[in-house]
């Protein structure tokens, strides 16, 4: 069987669950396997998490992104859920999140890997990492991004605005199921949340989950909030 690239949405500290996504799919040591950020915080085994994904590939997310910002900062000074991964994690595992790209590009497959979005009209490397790590809903050619709960009148999900030529494969919003559209395949189905882990295996496009083991973490049951058709963000 030829190389796949096998991309996994938001683990969250779901270790156990990414073990057996990754048995589901078959992964063998020939394939890429890339996590699509946010590793950390909320879940229960994040130290791991962080440590299968440092013998793989991974983009930044914005998780990953505050836990750098907030690296000097005091303990107490730190929400509890952040200061529970900092006393999981070692010098080291910051150091290499601070080499994580903002997007990788997969040019084989004709798609890129960004953690949360893109502005339509622009290549990934002309994009403000904000929006790489934070997009949501969009009214171009305004640059601001809103949660979906929060969205003003007119703004919708960037996955409407973007065209190509890439397809993007992201994580950051939880999907009831994972969206898929012409141009965006979204791969965060909410595994910390007790919803499920998903993974899309190439070139196939074939989506693949695994069903979270527990509810390690509430509140995204609260809205439904259409972003495509019948596919809902919860928020």
């Amino acid at each position: 069987m030829s190389p796949r690239t096998i991309v996994i949405g938001d683990l969250h500290g779901c270790y156990d669950e990414a073990l057996e996504l990754l048995d589901k799919v078959g992964a063998t040591s020939s394939d890429r396997v890339i996590f699509a950020g946010d590793l950390v915080d909320r879940g229960p085994r994040r130290r791991e998490c962080v440590e299968l994904a440092m013998r793989h590939e991974a983009v930044l997310g914005n998780h990953e992104e505050a836990h750098l910002q907030q690296r000097r900062r005091p303990d107490e000074r730190l929400l509890p859920d952040h200061l529970e991964t900092r006393r999981a994690l070692e010098p080291e595992h910051y150091d290499w999140m601070a080499r994580l790209p903002h997007y990788l590009r997969l040019p084989e497959h004709d798609a890129v890997v960004v953690h949360a979005g893109m502005l339509p009209d622009l290549p990934v490397e002309a994009q403000n990492p904000y929006h790489l790590l934070h997009a949501q809903c969009i009214q171009p050619p305004a640059t601001k991004s809103y949660w979906p709960s929060k969205a003003p009148e007119g703004f919708t999900f960037w996955t409407h605005h973007w065209k190509g030529p890439e397809r993007v494969i992201f994580g950051h919003t939880v999907f009831d199921r994972p969206l898929v559209t012409e141009h965006a395949v979204g791969i965060d189905t909410g595994c910390v949340y007790g919803r499920s882990l998903t993974a899309v295996v190439l070139p196939s496009w074939e989506l693949v989950s695994v069903p979270a083991r527990k509810t390690y973490r509430g509140g995204k049951e609260v809205a439904r909030f259409p972003v495509h058709g019948d596919v809902c963000v919860y928020s």
